[in-house]
């Protein structure tokens, strides 16, 4: 996926000047932490959720060998995305590319999501081509989402085939259920595990459309980040940086 994103390492995951230089495969005995707003976006995210969702056990996980503590606080999206503004927030978590907006950097990808055409299970819809499938069907999408580009381009050419009614993932899941709508465009994972809690006939992807990377939208302050590195996160990613930074300050 040729998707160039920028890694910023927060100034809180530093050591203090008072402490000692890191030598390279050592680590600090501080626990550090992070904190972030997240949304609830359920199975990913979920202030209900045993560790917060799988997204963010994943990445608590990947933070937690590194010896450091996430902190998240759910909102509601708009509110996570404010909140995410003030000092002391790392950023907000998680967001599509598209959805890292001014004030923010987007970190490397966390976890990969999809976008996919979703049909009730006993429906008979089938979608060979995409582009048949927008011209020949009213199709469901969440109105506040900002959806990756490649899926923008549908929506400008087929505006008239879009339904915007649902204002969540749920309301979405209950239209289609209800015919408002023969296929709307979800996560399918996000879509089937609603299906199940919620009690709603089983639901199956009429087509796959396109991988996105779920990533944190970094706030792009002086005091929240190193200079720019092309990686991905993961923990050896973080404390070498840490290392290397920490060595170049002496």
């Amino acid at each position: 996926m040729n998707l160039r994103t920028w890694l910023y390492i927060p100034l809180i995951l530093a050591v203090t000047a008072s402490s000692p230089v890191l030598a390279a495969g050592e680590r600090a005995a501080v626990q550090r932490a992070l904190k972030i707003t997240a949304l609830d976006w359920e199975p990913y995210t979920g202030s209900s959720m045993v560790h917060g969702g799988n997204a963010i056990q994943h990445l608590r996980t990947i933070l937690g060998q590194c010896n450091i503590d996430l902190q998240v606080e759910f909102y509601p999206w708009r509110r996570a995305q404010q909140i995410a503004h003030q000092l002391g927030y790392l950023g907000f978590f998680p967001a599509w590319p598209i959805e890292v907006g001014d004030g923010f950097v987007s970190s490397g990808e966390v976890t990969p999501s999809h976008l996919a055409l979703m049909a009730m299970a006993d429906s008979d819809v089938q979608v060979d081509e995409i582009d048949e499938a927008f011209a020949s069907h009213r199709i469901g999408i969440v109105k506040s989402y900002i959806y990756p580009e490649r899926f923008q381009s549908l929506l400008q050419r087929f505006p008239d085939s879009i339904d915007r009614g649902a204002s969540s993932e749920l309301s979405l899941l209950k239209m289609l259920s209800m015919g408002r709508f023969h296929l709307a465009v979800s996560d399918p994972t996000v879509m089937e595990y609603l299906a199940i809690r919620h009690g709603i006939d089983d639901v199956r992807v009429a087509r796959m459309l396109f991988e996105e990377p779920l990533v944190i939208a970094m706030r792009d302050e002086p005091d929240n980040h190193w200079p720019e590195l092309s990686l991905r996160i993961n923990c050896n990613t973080l404390f070498n940086i840490i290392c290397i930074m920490r060595s170049a300050e002496t």
